[in-house]
């Protein structure tokens, strides 16, 4: 199955924390007289109780703090609650091809950056500061009354869950409905490898996938797209210890684009 990319790094000496580990953190006093810290605790409860009010639940979670206790970095896996979304999908396939989807967050008590949330099929979440997320993005510096204001935009961000949710829902439909031959599936391989998609192990293994069964049990029909993506983020896995998973988040954008362009043609 295709799956979200799950990226949060963290160095060496940052902490790893629960939820619940997040409410024996102090929050310091404010540095200024505009500046008013809010607790990590707090924001992760918050964005959680947001992402169930939306129609969402939160399947797995992680959270790291610096050694100094000063910044928060958090990734949440969220998946469907189709009993209580709104809009939801009443085929088994369509259900089937909803994807998870990430939430991204980090707050620093020290202003060395804004709290911020992150949407998306990809998130990448790292305590060197990188913070993306391919759907959407949100963020709020931490000054005055930011205790009254933040609950509010957390909930608006999240509310961005269900554009994601039906925008990568259409596009793997039309993967799933988009019939492919093993020879222009292996055209299309061998196009993202050019693109730097795959490197030449990675193809060896994406074709090897394609040309099995494995991959495309979840597909009815025959041979089709969907299938292809699938036998494509099978090979990108890492195998071994030094893989860079930077290395991997870009190859994977590569390889969704080109195959959608593909069928597109």
């Amino acid at each position: 199955m295709y799956t979200s990319t799950n990226l949060l790094y963290n160095s060496a000496t940052d902490v790893p924390m629960t939820r619940s580990d997040l409410s024996t953190l102090r929050t310091p006093d404010p540095l200024g007289a505009r500046h008013a810290p809010y607790p990590f605790a707090s924001f992760a409860d918050d964005t959680v109780a947001a992402i169930k009010d939306a129609g969402y639940l939160v399947d797995d979670e992680h959270f790291v703090v610096t050694k100094d206790g000063n910044r928060l970095f958090g990734l949440l896996k969220v998946v469907p609650n189709f009993d209580r979304l709104h809009n939801a999908p009443q085929s088994d396939m369509a259900r089937h091809l909803n994807h998870d989807l990430l939430v991204g967050l980090r707050g620093a008590h020290d202003q060395r950056f804004s709290r911020g949330l992150l949407i998306g099929s990809k998130v990448l979440v790292c305590s060197n500061l990188c913070f993306h997320g391919d759907l959407g993005n949100w963020k709020s510096k931490q000054t005055t009354n930011i205790s009254d204001r933040l609950p509010a935009l957390i909930s608006q961000a999240v509310a961005g869950l269900d554009n994601a949710r039906r925008t990568l829902g259409e596009s793997f439909m039309r993967l799933n409905e988009t019939p492919l031959d093993r020879s222009h599936g292996d055209e299309i391989l061998a196009n993202v490898y050019r693109n730097k998609g795959l490197s030449a192990s990675q193809l060896g293994r994406a074709l090897d996938e394609w040309g099995t069964s494995s991959v495309g049990e979840h597909t009815a029909g025959g041979r089709n797209a969907w299938w292809l993506l699938n036998a494509a983020t099978e090979a990108l896995k890492p195998t071994g210890s030094n893989v860079s998973h930077l290395d991997t988040e870009y190859r994977s954008k590569i390889v969704y684009k080109n195959i959608c362009r593909a069928i597109a043609a």
